[in-house]
């Protein structure tokens, strides 16, 4: 991923980045394919991720069709995210995977706003450093190596989450100069969360 998104200046086309990130997800879900759930069966909370990630890459490879439905679709692709979580818990399916493969999901569904935004003109290359935080973060970790290497996620977390979402679906439409103030404002925002689960890394005792 850390690839497809240096790649993205290079091009005109999203299709180097969505091939990199169909294959990172394709290795994911055949190496874990034993953890899918407890059972060993992929589930259905699994299935919905799977097609949340579809419309994700649909998202992509659509750049340049105009119209409003962009933003129609990354509006229910958001709408869809409590789905897989309340599936595992009805079917009683939540496995490690499935926690994975829905934050995987997510940080590409950030990723491919940025890419979207600056492949159609509507921003400049600054607007890929948001979806890159959570690339960059996962390196950070796996070079520093903190005491923590995870931490859980929290109201906040999420809460940021959900307005860069809504922030970048945004500047999907045509929403003229209101657009680079929104998308500032996701990428500070992001930037201040990522920040503080840095710091978080280094406190073993701070589960907040």
């Amino acid at each position: 991923m850390a690839l497809a998104i240096a790649g993205v200046p290079l091009e005109t086309s999203p299709v180097l980045a969505a091939a990199l990130a169909a294959g990172s997800f394709l290795g994911l879900i055949l190496g874990l394919r034993r953890h899918w759930t407890p059972e060993g069966r992929f589930g259905p909370a699994n299935a919905i991720t799977l097609a949340r990630l579809l419309g994700v890459l649909a998202l992509l490879l659509g750049v340049g069709g105009g119209g409003t439905w962009p933003a129609g679709l990354a509006l229910a692709i958001l709408c869809a995210d409590g789905l897989d979580g309340w599936a595992a818990r009805r079917w009683r399916t939540a496995s490690e995977f499935g926690h994975l493969f829905d934050q995987e999901t997510d940080a590409f569904f950030v990723l491919v706003l940025c890419i979207v935004l600056y492949l159609q003109g509507q921003l400049g290359a600054w607007v890929l450093i948001p979806g890159a935080l959570r690339y960059a973060f996962v390196l950070f970790v796996k070079a520093a190596g903190p005491p923590r290497r995870a931490i859980r996620g929290n109201r906040y977390s999420r809460a940021i989450g959900v307005f860069a979402i809504l922030a970048l679906t945004f500047c999907l439409l045509p929403a003229g100069a209101a657009c680079g103030g929104l998308a500032a404002a996701a990428s500070l925002t992001l930037i201040g969360s990522f920040l503080r689960s840095a710091w978080r890394l280094y406190r073993p005792g701070e589960e907040t």
